[in-house]
């Protein structure tokens, strides 16, 4: 029964953020939003921009994909080998280069980009 509810609250909340879609083609989320999408069943992409030196001295577990931002903008290659159908949930140090990165996965044909607004900096859950 606790599973149904996780997928039924999921569902909502999967609409409830496309309602809220920025006009740039991704949804800003909260980190409480973030937590909720942890739970979920969706098989979602969850890439840190930070650096690789920022992202080994602390990150969320569920990040496990780490692609530097600042690489990133020079060569969208990066992105060649990941599956643009697939949700993708981007953080950074404070949001702003997740927002710039949620902005290139969408322009590189990605169709749900998720960016965490405030970033690790926001997060008080756990981290690695």
């Amino acid at each position: 029964m606790k599973r149904v509810a996780v997928v039924i609250s999921a569902v909502v909340m999967i609409f409830a953020l496309a309602a809220c879609n920025t006009d740039k083609g991704y949804t800003n989320i909260s980190n409480d939003e973030l937590r909720e999408m942890f739970d979920s069943d969706v098989n979602y992409y969850y890439i840190d921009v930070r650096t690789s030196k920022e992202y080994y001295e602390e990150h969320i577990e569920e990040f496990t994909m780490n692609i530097d931002y600042y690489h990133l903008e020079e060569d969208y290659s990066m992105l060649d080998d990941l599956d643009r159908s697939r949700p993708v949930i981007i953080m950074c140090n404070s949001g702003n280069r997740s927002a710039s990165a949620a902005e290139i996965f969408v322009k590189e044909g990605f169709t749900e980009v998720y960016n965490v607004t405030k970033g690790i900096q926001g997060w008080d859950g756990e981290t690695v």
